[in-house]
């Protein structure tokens, strides 16, 4: 008898994309970054293994949230670290969404969102973009309305898609969060979606980073959500 709980037995686990250990590639379906990190990064990483490893670290990730914050200009109170953005998604979905509610996701995006939310016990739902990558906002607007969490990837992945902010404001469930999954962001000249954070929605958005992509960092996974300190 299988003590799995009822919903891990039902659903198909997500698959990574096959990570080859030696040199000589260049992943695209990941989009690791081909060039290798800042010197001063494996300085850093260096002078750390010379330290306390034999206690536990600050649990509030303190001097992170700290050099994070410095970047955005915000309070570190209005940032959340986390083991790879994917345990930030990881993160919101068990605290905004029961089993049985709705969480929405463009499509095609990035298909994490609904292995979350099957394992959440939630249903996921897609809203199919329009042929130019644009969306259809009277179809949206159906879907979200029991909506408890929308995630958007922007830019978009796979299409390269950065939506500004009007678009944004205008896929705000009504009794939920929105989610802006800004992994890419650095590889655009406008990044859409942060100065959300400082309008009148900013209790219902969240951002969420990551340091794989744009830093070359895939390999520590870390990623960080920025929201309001009463999300955080």
């Amino acid at each position: 008898m299988t003590r799995f709980r009822p919903i891990v037995s039902r659903i198909t686990g997500y698959v990574p994309g096959e990570q080859p250990q030696r040199g000589g590639w260049i992943k695209l379906n990941t989009n690791e970054n081909p060039y290798p990190p800042s010197p001063r990064v494996r300085e850093a990483i260096a002078a750390a293994a010379r330290g306390r490893l034999n206690v536990y670290p600050d649990p509030l990730a303190t001097p992170l949230r700290e050099a994070i914050g410095r970047v955005f200009g915000l309070d570190p109170d209005w940032i959340l670290p986390g083991n790879g953005s994917d345990e930030v998604l990881t993160i919101i979905m068990r605290t905004f969404v029961d089993a049985g509610e709705t969480v929405a996701l463009p499509y095609p995006s990035y298909v994490l969102y609904e292995t979350l939310a099957e394992l959440q016990g939630a249903r996921s739902v897609r809203i199919p973009l329009n042929s130019d990558w644009s969306w259809n906002l009277p179809a949206a607007a159906a879907r979200l309305r029991h909506c408890r969490v929308l995630f958007v990837p922007n830019p978009n992945s796979p299409s390269g898609t950065l939506w500004p902010p009007d678009v944004l404001e205008r896929l705000l469930p009504p009794h939920g969060v929105l989610v802006i999954d800004q992994a890419y962001a650095d590889f655009c000249d406008t990044p859409a979606g942060l100065p959300m954070i400082d309008s009148s929605h900013r209790k219902r958005v969240i951002i969420t980073r990551t340091l794989s992509k744009s830093y070359s960092l895939a390999g520590i996974r870390c990623g960080f959500a920025i929201a309001d300190p009463d999300l955080i």
